[in-house]
Formats: structure tokens, C-alpha cells, sequence
């Protein structure tokens, strides 16, 4: 059973990649299929989908696959972080004394200690419905119900699109987020958060808000830090990259090894994580991290800010002075129908 949080997943690619080999899902995980998928949010428009489709259908010609989804609601704060899911102005003033004092307290933590503790947050999620049967009809009730709760029109695109990004993405449950994972999380996840048409114009500047933490987990990400301090020392360009790195990586023995018997990620996975944001690479004009390390930040090709004020000054270098803003925020996860 595959739990549904959102339209990027599930149907027929959930096989095809869940059980895939390199050669496999290397025909979809691609700088150009991920730059042709025009959102991963939207599958009908997604060459990403129509990739992992086609090798859906051979692998169900060949046996048969009961496909089951249960989508779940967005009900990711317990108790007594409930109202963090609902927006500020209607924080009511005992809510928003409580948030000073975690802010407080957490500012002071040292970042270790402070990701155990948000780590140990748990979401109370609900199933809202379970689906089973033929994959492309499951999976289009699984795409009603996560519309129903998730859709979000938007009046045409903005010169910027801001966006706290938040500790923990699909890569580094119980882990670190590395400066990788961030740029994958926002370019990646963030950016493509939309239907029609981006947030963001072309050319456009996205700020995020994050640390951008130089540190990475040597168990779960190895082949990261190689890809970190050698690859992205040579280039930030996704067609680069797998031109001249990615073969290497993902044939590398020692990563197999890692892979095969500890809880490393695959060799490859660092690529991957990068092309998933291609797209937005080549539609942004600028990106910049507010609070974000300068050194990272420069490594992954960004920019770094000490503020939000700061960034958007920096980021009328691009769009000029008085552009238009749109806000993103998430959780509750959502997606933007942009007309």
C-alpha cells in the first residue's frame, strides 16, 4: 500500500521506480526529463510520469500488480503545535506568545540537540480515503481527493516567490539536511509545487529561508559529501554533471557496498537530487537563502542573505524595484493552480 501525500506520487511509476535498478529509473531521472516535466505536481504534463508510465505498463503486462492507495490529509502539527498549520494572522494571542517562546528556545539550542527535538515530532495524519485496483483508476480517485484538500488558485505568477523551507524532506528522515537536500527541497519540491505555470516568472528570483547547514550525515549520505566538495566544486550545471560525473558515481564500488549492507543512499542519488531542481534552474533568474551559510550557499550556486529585507534588495538586481511578491507557505502542503 502506497500512503498518498501528495499528486507527485503514486500509480503506475510507484512500481517502476520503487523496484527499479539504475538502469531503470536512469530513463525518467534525467536532466532532460526532469526539465520537460512541467510540474512533477501535475503527471499529465510530467515526462518524469510519462517515463515511469511506460515502464508501469511493461512491468503489469508481464504480472499482475493490485495497486493500493490511501491518501491522507495534511494534519501535520499535534497538539499543542496545532495552530503552526493555520496561517499567522489567525494565531490567536496565547498562540502566538507560545511561538515566541519556542523560537526563544530553540534559538538557542545547539543544532544537534535541536534537530533531535523536532525530529521527535510525529504528524497526526488521517487516512481519507483507500483506494484499490487498477492502477490508472485508483490513481485518479488518489488525484481527486488530494485536489480536494490541496488545490490552490492563484492569479498569475510573481517577479519573487518566498518560502521558508523546513528541516526535513523526503531524503533525511532521522537524518541531516545537507546543503544538497536543500537545494533539491526547494528547487526541487518547493518550486514545482504548481500546476499550469510556476509561482515564480521566467527570470524571476526565489527566496528561501533555511541555514543551509554545512553538515551531512556519513552513514546515510556518503556519496554526497564527495559530490559536495568535488562535483560542485567543477559545476552547478545539471547537464554537466551527468555528462561528466554521474557514471562514475553510480558504478563506484564502494557505494554499492554502502548501499547494499549499511543505510547509505545509492551512489547516484546526489544527481538526482540536483537535476529534480533543472528545471527551476534554468526558469529562475536568481536564488537566494536568507540566514543560509555564505560558503554553502556559494557552492550550490546561490546566494546567501542576513535577512529578508536584505534579499529582496539583493534580489532587485533582477526583477527591479517595486516587484510583485507571492508568499508560499507550506505546511499544509498544497499545490498552485497558476492561470
Amino acid at each position: 500500500m502506497h500512503a498518498i501525500t501528495a499528486t507527485l506520487q503514486g500509480g503506475s511509476k510507484s512500481p517502476a521506480i520503487g523496484l527499479g535498478s539504475y538502469r531503470s529509473i536512469k530513463a525518467h531521472h534525467n536532466v532532460h526529463s526532469l526539465r520537460h516535466s512541467r510540474s512533477f505536481m501535475d503527471p499529465s504534463n510530467s515526462a518524469l510520469h510519462h517515463s515511469a508510465l511506460r515502464q508501469g505498463d511493461v512491468l503489469e503486462a508481464a504480472v499482475p500488480v493490485l495497486h493500493v492507495e490511501a491518501t491522507l490529509n495534511n494534519n501535520m502539527y499535534g497538539d499543542p503545535l496545532r495552530f503552526l498549520g493555520r496561517p499567522e494572522a489567525r494565531w490567536s494571542p496565547r498562540e502566538q506568545a507560545t511561538f515566541a517562546g519556542i523560537k526563544r528556545l530553540t534559538d538557542r539550542m545547539p543544532l544537534r540537540r535541536r534537530r533531535t527535538m523536532f525530529q521527535k515530532a510525529l504528524a497526526p495524519y488521517s487516512v481519507t480515503g483507500v483506494s484499490a485496483g487498477a492502477a490508472d483508476l485508483v490513481h485518479q480517485v488518489t488525484l481527486e481527493r488530494c485536489a480536494d484538500q490541496q488545490a490552490v488558485r492563484v492569479d498569475g505568477q510573481s517577479d519573487i516567490v518566498t518560502a521558508g523551507l523546513p528541516y526535513v524532506g523526503p531524503y533525511n528522515v532521522n537524518s541531516i539536511m545537507n546543503p544538497v537536500l536543500v537545494m533539491c527541497l526547494g528547487l526541487g519540491y518547493f518550486f514545482n509545487l504548481y500546476q499550469g505555470k510556476p509561482l515564480v516568472r521566467q527570470g524571476g528570483v526565489c527566496i528561501f529561508t533555511h541555514p543551509v547547514e554545512r553538515e551531512f550525515h556519513p552513514v546515510h549520505h556518503p556519496s554526497y559529501i564527495d559530490f559536495y566538495e568535488e562535483v560542485l566544486a567543477e559545476t552547478t550545471d545539471p547537464v554537466e554533471l551527468e555528462r561528466r560525473f554521474e557514471r562514475a558515481y553510480a558504478e563506484d564500488e564502494w557505494y554499492r557496498h554502502l548501499y547494499r549492507t549499511s543505510y547509505a543512499y545509492h551512489g547516484v542519488h546526489p544527481f538526482y537530487m540536483w537535476y529534480w531542481g533543472a528545471h527551476a534552474l534554468e526558469h529562475v533568474g536568481d536564488v537566494v537563502m536568507v540566514g543560509g551559510d555564505p560558503e554553502a550557499c556559494r557552492r550550490l550556486g546561490f546566494r546567501s542573505a542576513s535577512s529578508m529585507p536584505d534579499a529582496l534588495a539583493m534580489a532587485e538586481q533582477t526583477v527591479g524595484r517595486h516587484p510583485s511578491i507571492t508568499h508560499l507557505r507550506c505546511p499544509p502542503l498544497l499545490y498552485a493552480q497558476v492561470t
